[in-house]
C-alpha cells in the first residue's frame, strides 16, 4: 500500500485559524488591571505599632527611664515597655536611677547591652534608637553587700579584733581592697557579664590576702574565700602557734638560762622569764618570723632566728665560764702531750680541739 499525503480541506483551515483568533481575545481580557490593584492594597501596609521593652539585671523595681519625653518606671519584674507607631526617627533613652539603694544592697549602673551603638554601652544616655520593629534593651547594674567577717584560729578560738592592724581581700576580677575588722564594709558582690548575645548577673569571689596581727599575716594567702553576695558574715581563720625556749650548757647539757628574749615580727621584744626548769613558753604567737635569745649569767648564748608555722621548742646552747675555763685546761694540756701522742692520735685530738673551739665561738 503507498503512502498518501492528505490535505485538510479549505473549510477546515478557515475553521482552526477561527478558533486561534477567538481564544487570544479571552487571553487577554483576563489579565489583571492595575487601576483595580493598586486599589487592592493590604491593610497591613499602614504604620503599625512597635515596642521597646527596657530590662534590668538583676531585676530591679522602681528604677526610672525616659524614653524622648515620656518616662518610664520598671515593674516588680524589673521591665518597662513603650510602644508606638513604626517611625524612622531616631530616639534618645535617658537611665534617670544610675545608682538604687535597697536595704543591705546598693546597685550602681554599669552598661547597656541592645543599644545598637556599641560606642555608647557604658553611658547613662543612649541616642539613635531606633522604632521600626519590637526589640529589647537591658541596663545592667552591679551590687555591693554589707560584709561583717569573723576572726577565731585553726582551733576555732575567736580572735580580738583590735589584734588585727589589717585585712585585705581581692576579688576574681583581680581587685584588692581592705575591709574593717570589725563592724562591716561594702563589697561588690555581683557584676554584670557578657554571655553570648545578653548580660547575666554573676557573683562575685573574694580571696583572702592578708590578715595583718604583729606585723605578720597569719592567714595563708589565697587559700580562704568566700561570696559576699551568699555569705555576709564569713569566718576567717588565722593561724598561731607555740613557742618554747630553754637552753643547755654547752659542755655538761645542764639546762641554764635565766630570762628569755624574743623579737616579734613587728621588732618588738618580749622579755620572759624562764622557770624553775629554766623553759618558757610563749602560747598564741601568731605565725611569722622570730629571734630568740637566752640571758645566762656570763655565758655566750648565740640568738636564732626562725619560721614559726606550728609549735617549736628552741633549745639554745650557752658556752659558760666553766666551759670556757675547761676548754682553756683541755688546750694546755693538749699542747703539752700533743708531741707525745703518734701521728693518727695527734690528729684526733687536734680535730676535736677544734671542735670545741667552734662551739664556744658565737654566731
Amino acid at each position: 500500500m503507498t503512502g498518501r499525503l492528505i490535505l485538510p480541506s479549505r473549510a477546515a483551515l478557515a475553521a482552526a485559524l477561527s478558533g486561534i483568533v477567538v481564544i487570544a481575545p479571552a487571553l487577554a481580557v483576563t489579565a489583571p488591571d492595575p487601576a483595580r490593584a493598586a486599589t487592592a492594597l493590604p491593610a497591613s501596609a499602614a504604620p503599625w505599632p512597635v515596642t521597646l521593652t527596657i530590662r534590668t539585671i538583676p531585676a530591679l523595681p522602681g528604677v526610672r527611664f525616659k524614653l524622648d519625653g515620656a518616662t518610664l518606671t520598671s515593674g516588680r519584674d524589673g521591665t518597662a515597655a513603650h510602644t508606638e507607631q513604626h517611625n524612622f526617627s531616631q530616639h534618645i533613652l535617658r537611665l534617670l536611677d544610675s545608682e538604687v539603694v535597697r536595704q543591705d544592697r546598693q546597685y550602681e549602673f554599669t552598661r547597656w547591652a541592645g543599644q545598637r551603638d556599641p560606642g555608647q554601652a557604658f553611658r547613662a544616655t543612649v541616642h539613635g534608637l531606633p522604632m521600626r520593629a519590637n526589640y529589647t534593651i537591658t541596663a545592667a547594674f552591679s551590687s555591693w553587700c554589707l560584709v561583717t567577717p569573723h576572726f577565731t584560729d585553726q582551733r576555732g578560738r575567736v580572735l580580738d579584733p583590735a589584734q588585727i592592724a589589717q585585712v585585705t581581700v581581692r576579688s576574681d576580677t583581680g581587685q584588692s581592697t581592705s575591709i574593717r575588722p570589725s563592724g562591716t564594709t561594702w563589697l561588690q558582690c555581683t557584676r554584670p557579664v557578657a554571655q553570648g548575645s545578653t548580660l547575666r548577673s554573676r557573683d562575685v569571689q573574694y580571696s583572702v590576702q592578708s590578715v595583718m596581727v604583729s606585723g605578720t599575716n597569719v592567714v595563708h594567702a589565697g587559700i580562704e574565700r568566700f561570696w559576699p553576695g551568699r555569705t555576709r558574715a564569713p569566718t576567717i581563720v588565722g593561724y598561731f602557734h607555740d613557742l618554747t625556749i630553754t637552753a643547755h650548757d654547752a659542755l655538761f647539757g645542764r639546762r641554764t638560762g635565766q630570762e628569755a628574749l624574743v623579737t616579734l615580727p613587728d621588732h618588738t621584744v618580749v622579755a620572759e622569764p624562764l622557770g624553775p626548769g629554766h623553759a618558757a613558753t610563749l602560747s598564741n604567737l601568731p605565725q611569722g618570723s622570730y629571734q630568740v635569745r637566752v640571758q645566762a649569767g656570763g655565758a655566750i648564748v648565740s640568738a636564732q632566728t626562725l619560721r614559726l608555722s606550728r609549735d617549736v621548742t628552741v633549745n639554745l646552747t650557752a658556752v659558760s665560764p666553766g666551759d670556757l675555763a675547761a676548754m682553756g685546761g683541755g688546750l694546755f694540756a693538749a699542747a703539752v702531750g700533743l708531741p707525745l701522742l703518734s701521728g693518727s692520735r695527734r690528729r684526733w685530738v687536734a680535730g676535736h680541739l677544734r671542735r670545741l673551739r667552734k662551739g664556744a665561738e658565737p654566731s
